[in-house]
Order: C-alpha cells, then sequence, then structure tokens
C-alpha cells in the first residue's frame, strides 16, 4: 500500500529530550500488536526525533537520547512489519533545538542578531544531519516514510550570515536597512528557498531509497498554500481545540490542491494531557471525511512502553470503526460545484511580516467568511488561484475574501465569471475597491483609527468594530444596512462597556447590483474576523439574509441550524455529507465531551434536471424519505447523530 491509497492512520511521538529517561525500558510487543489488531490503521507514524533534536533510536548519524535502553524504532518496525501497516517517521525538520545549538552555523538569527533554536534553510543542516537521517531511516530500519514536523511554520525570518551571503548574491543587496519593499521581496525569496530545502532532501533521499514518502508538514496548505508539487503527500495537524470549524477551513484548502491528503486530529487536549472521546473525534473525522481527506489520530507515545494511554484503544478503534464505514464513498470524492470562495496566495503573502503565518490577516478574514458561508446551509469548496485547471462556470456562487492583492488575471476571470450568468459575492473594503472602479461603484473608507457600525435588521442588531465603507453606485440595490455609530466613552473599556450612539446616517451593508447575465453582491465591510471571534446569531442572521438573495440559484441548501451540508461526488453519485455540529467544540474552556445531542427533522433540497432512481441514507444503507418537484429534489431525515450520508443515484 501506498500513502496516496491510505485512509486512516494513528500518530504517535514524544519528542525525546535530555532528560527522557529509560527509553524503550518496557516496551511490550503485545500492546502494539492489540493496537493493530484493535484499531486496523493503513499506516502509523512514530517518534524519531523530535523538537529538542535528540534522536529515539540508536542513530548513527545524529545524537541518540542519552537514556535510549532499547532500540524502541527496530521494536516498532518489526511489529508493523508483521502485521502488514506501514511506518512512518515523526521527524521534526526545521525545529531542531540541539543542533541549533551545537552548530551555531546551522541555526536561523533574529534581526536583531540573536540565534535561534531554529534551523537555517541556507545552511548544510540539511546536508550534513536531515538527509543522512532518513536515508537511515529508510535503508537500515526500513521505515515507509516520515512526516517532517517543524518546517514551514517553524521557520524563523533569517538574517544569519549565510542568509545574508545568499540574499547579496541573489539581489547585490545588503540584508539591511532594507525598504518596506524589500523586506517584502526578502520575505518571497526565503519562501522560495525554503520550497528548494524540501524539494533538496526529498529528492536526494529518494536517490537511495525510491519508495520512501515523505511530506513536509503544513506544506501545500493555509501555512504555506503555493500550488507547487513537491511533497508525496499534503498533511498537517488541528488546532487542539475548536478542531471542528479548523477541519471546515484547513481541510477545504488542502482540499484545494486536487491531491492526495490528510489531517491529523489531536487526541487529547492540550497543554494538560486529557485524552478526546470517540465522539469528540468523531465529529473531527466527520468533516474531514466529507472533503475527501484521510483521517489519522494523534496520542501521546510513552517513551519506556508503548503509548501513554493504553485504556484508550477501544476508543481508537470505535473511532476506526466510524470511518471505515463511511470509506468506500468518501475516500477520493470529488466535490460538486456549489458555493466556491477564492483562495489567493497572493493576498496571503502581501500583508505577512514571517515567511509564513496560518493566523494572518487575509486567512483569518477568509476563515471566518467560509465558515459563514457554511452556516448558511452551503455547500461550500475552496477555489485555489493559482489551479489553472478549475472551471469557474461550474459553481452557482464564489465568493472572494478581503482582497489587498491577487494574481494576475483574476481580477478580469471572476468578472467574467459574473458577467457570463455567475453569482459573484466580494466581501471586505480591499475588495470593494479593488473592483469597485470596473463596477461604477464609489467606495468611501470610514475615518478613524477604530471604525464602528451597528448592523441592523429584522430581529437582530450587531455591533461590528473592524473597517467598513459607504459605497454607492448605479444599480446598487441595498439588502441589508448599518448605521454609522460614535462612541460615548472609552472604546476599550470592558466594565462597563462604553456607550454606541448610533447616528442617522444608514448605509447598504450588502447590496446586489446585475453584471452581464449574472450579479455582484457587495459587502463593503470585514466581518470575517468578527464571525470567527465571535461566532453570534445576529452575525449568523445578516449572512443568512445577504445569502438568501442567491438561494434560488443554489445547488445545495441546508435550513436547518447546527448541520453543515457538503456535496461530492463519486463513480457517478452524488453524495450529501449532512455533519451535526452541536456540542462544545468551540469552547475553550471545555477540553473533552463525551455527548453531542442529535439534531432532528433535517432537510436538505438540491437541485437535480431529473427525479433520481434511489436516495439511501448511508451508512445505514436504508431508503431515505424525499420529495422530487420543479427541479428540487428535497430529502428529510428524522434524526442526525453526528454524520449522515445521503446518496443520490
Amino acid at each position: 500500500m501506498k500513502r496516496k491509497d491510505c485512509f486512516f492512520g494513528l500518530h504517535f511521538d514524544y519528542h525525546a529530550n535530555e532528560h527522557t529517561r529509560d527509553i524503550g525500558k518496557q516496551f511490550d510487543a503485545s500492546v502494539l500488536e492489540k493496537i493493530i489488531r484493535e484499531v486496523k490503521p493503513d499506516f502509523i507514524q512514530c517518534d524519531t526525533k523530535g523538537h529538542p533534536g535528540y534522536s529515539s533510536y540508536r542513530t548513527k548519524v545524529g545524537t541518540p537520547a542519552p537514556y535510549l535502553c532499547n532500540d524502541l524504532l527496530k521494536c516498532w518496525r518489526e511489529v508493523t512489519k508483521k502485521y502488514g501497516v506501514l511506518l512512518f517517521s515523526h521527524y521534526s525538520g526545521v525545529w531542531d533545538r540541539l543542533a541549533a545549538r551545537e552548530h551555531p552555523d546551522w541555526a536561523a538569527v533574529t534581526e536583531n542578531g540573536t540565534a535561534t533554536e531554529k534551523i537555517s534553510v541556507f545552511g548544510d543542516y540539511a546536508e550534513k544531519l536531515l538527509i543522512p537521517q532518513l536515508k537511515e531511516l529508510a535503508l537500515e530500519y526500513g521505515m515507509d516514510g516520515a512526516w517532517v514536523d517543524g518546517e514551514c511554520w517553524a521557520l524563523e525570518n533569517d538574517h544569519s550570515e549565510k542568509a545574508a551571503a545568499a540574499w547579496r548574491a541573489y539581489s547585490g543587496k545588503e540584508l539591511k536597512d532594507l525598504s518596506e519593499k524589500e523586506k517584502k521581496e526578502y520575505l518571497r525569496f526565503q519562501r522560495e528557498r525554503f520550497f528548494a530545502y524540501v524539494k533538496n532532501y526529498i529528492d536526494e533521499v529518494k536517490k537511495a531509497a525510491p519508495e520512501f514518502e515523505i511530506t513536509s508538514n503544513w506544506l501545500n496548505t493555509a501555512w504555506a498554500p503555493d500550488n507547487i508539487c513537491i511533497t508525496d503527500y499534503i498533511s498537517g495537524d488541528l488546532s487542539a481545540t475548536n478542531s471542528v470549524d479548523s477541519a471546515r477551513f484547513d481541510g477545504r484548502i488542502m482540499q484545494s490542491f486536487g491531491r492526495n491528503w490528510d489531517i491529523m486530529s489531536w487526541g487529547i487536549s492540550a497543554p494538560v494531557h486529557y485524552v478526546k472521546s470517540a465522539v469528540q473525534l468523531c465529529q473531527e473525522a466527520a468533516v474531514i471525511l466529507s472533503l475527501g481527506g484521510g483521517f489519522q489520530i494523534y496520542n501521546m507515545q510513552s517513551p519506556q512502553k508503548v503509548v501513554m494511554d493504553e485504556w484508550a484503544i477501544p476508543v481508537w478503534a470505535e473511532v476506526a470503526g466510524f470511518c471505515r464505514a463511511r470509506q468506500p464513498y468518501c475516500q477520493g470524492a470529488r466535490p460538486l460545484p456549489d458555493v466556491g470562495i477564492l483562495y489567493s496566495p497572493e493576498a496571503y503573502y502581501d500583508r505577512l511580516t514571517a515567511p509564513f503565518y496560518r493566523d494572518s490577516e487575509y486567512n483569518m478574514e477568509l476563515y471566518g467568511i467560509l465558515t459563514a458561508l457554511c452556516d448558511c446551509g452551503r455547500s461550500v469548496s475552496v477555489i485555489h488561484e493559482q489551479r489553472k485547471d478549475v472551471d469557474f462556470s461550474a459553481y452557482r456562487a464564489i465568493a472572494v475574501s478581503d482582497l489587498t492583492a491577487m494574481g494576475q488575471g483574476t481580477e478580469e476571470k471572476l468578472l467574467d465569471y459574473a458577467r457570463k450568468g455567475g453569482n459573484l459575492l466580494l466581501f471586505g473594503v480591499n475588495t470593494a475597491e479593488r473592483f469597485g472602479k470596473k463596477l461604477g461603484v464609489a467606495v468611501r473608507r470610514a475615518a478613524g483609527e477604530q471604525p464602528l457600525a451597528v448592523i441592523s435588521g429584522e430581529g437582530y442588531a450587531t455591533e461590528l468594530r473592524d473597517l467598513y465603507a459607504e459605497i454607492s453606485g448605479t444599480g446598487l440595490r441595498a439588502v441589508a444596512f448599518m448605521n454609522e455609530c460614535i462612541v460615548d466613552g472609552d472604546l476599550k473599556c470592558g466594565n462597563p462597556p462604553p456607550s454606541i450612539c448610533i447616528t442617522e446616517k444608514k448605509m447598504p451593508a450588502f447590496a446586489v447590483m446585475p453584471y452581464g447575465k449574472g450579479k455582484i453582491g457587495i459587502m463593503p465591510l470585514n466581518a470575517g474576523r468578527a464571525y470567527f471571534d465571535a461566532n453570534t446569531f445576529e452575525l449568523r442572521r445578516f449572512f443568512k439574509i445577504c445569502m438568501h438573495e442567491f438561494e434560488e440559484d443554489a445547488l445545495v441548501v441546508c435550513d436547518t441550524p447546527s448541520v453543515d451540508v457538503y456535496a461530492a461526488q463519486k463513480d457517478g453519485k452524488v453524495y450529501l455529507h449532512l455533519i451535526n455540529l452541536s456540542g462544545e467544540h468551540r469552547s475553550g474552556r471545555i477540553k473533552t465531551f463525551d455527548t453531542i445531542p442529535p439534531v432532528y427533522e433535517v432537510k436538505v433540497r438540491v437541485q437535480m434536471s431529473g427525479a433520481p432512481k434511489t436516495v439511501t441514507v448511508l451508512p445505514e444503507g436504508c431508503a431515505c424519505e424525499y420529495d422530487y418537484r420543479n427541479g428540487a429534489l428535497t430529502v428529510c431525515l428524522a434524526k442526525l447523530e453526528i454524520h449522515t450520508v445521503i446518496e443520490i443515484a
């Protein structure tokens, strides 16, 4: 089996350090055998070198952990090989404290000259340690591949002597007193060198071990969104908390590359070690599986024994069973285009002050908009701007989040999509300004350091403490409104909060205009981050009212609250994934939970040119109540536990 054929796996690590005692002393092969027999993973990933830099096996190349009693890695390989389970290495790459400390010339250096515990991609680390160790793992231990951790997300803005020399050779400039434009260019230069570093170590290892499969953690994701194909597969791990929303966002971006991908859920909370229940993990898995990705669970490896939470093996087995029941119609499925949201690497990088940063201003605004659209009961997938093979016309609507930059030709492509009959949704002040001139729409930004408006409509009113603008133009029809506000008191005061004085100045918060055969909706305010941070019912109502304008064109609509709907296709069939979003997954205070209240009377509507032959509830395999009339199929589900799939054939 190759990684592309894998669907479910387990990840264990412990990041050995100089204080980790009695490594492998009490290893019990029967425990690992029990895991494999009961959980039946396609692959397992185990520890070989973590961020501290000490190897947790008897390496001849690097530095073994001081208290290595038994070659633990050899034990894991023997058992997994016996059962035909792939074994991958958890190996920390750019983040290596020991290598940075013992080889100062390998370390990245901050702008003020301070050496870091991260590795410079301009030095000799890859040639002298990383590549030889990965070859050792492949050839000496027979590992099947490596999940290289601590990579793009650990990369420092490097001002080491070797980085300065490389920049000088490239640009003819010194690496100091750079203008703002030159700083952005240097960040781009570092990213290119990072990609070259990853490509180099993968290529070199494969010369010796062609079948050894490697990924660089979080490459081709919201951390490093470039459409480049260097690794054998795409992978990353969700945040330990708010993991369901993280899966909705990060999973869609990984999916947008059209390659083999999987996501790891933390089976424990952080920073305190609390084990998640099967119910909690199944909810996270449901999102990833619905998007066509593979799923893996991370739990703590025991340095002395096998795993830290042997008691939780039945929990992992239950999650595995949940995933396997859905594998036939989830694995390899493709999105059925409905609402697409554009992801622009140009916009992501435009405002960064570090080489990579997943929680950037652009990403977090887009994260909120994407979540809001999903919460409106729409089937949403990400359109990667750099993918030239994506057909915009296949989408019923395309959304664009707040853009300060975009790739060449994208603006024209989006306008052409609307002109030919598409529904184009423009979110954010920067986006409104970029498109305003061509649309004949005047955009006037709100003044002041802390813009403040109140969005209101029937049954709701909510403050927006972010950028907004007043828009006007021929053909604009306001759908929702906001009022300019002034503050009576200190806006930063929390007890009591300041009084907000709503003025009589009323402006469109969302407006629609015809454009060719299609139409364009404009939301001239930045509401994405507010939606992500607060997720209030007022903002949900506001977005729902805005999206209702385009509902007649929707392919899929689910009006039942707390249900995520996603449409996919495989083998000529349509699969409507319904995921229960109830429960406490958004609570930062509650780390683990084992109950999710069911959702009753779920209704979902899908446009179809003809009546279906069969409508089946999966994985149960039973017939489903439905009604077909006037080109629309309405499916009714009496009860939704965690994840149900409606198969339409």
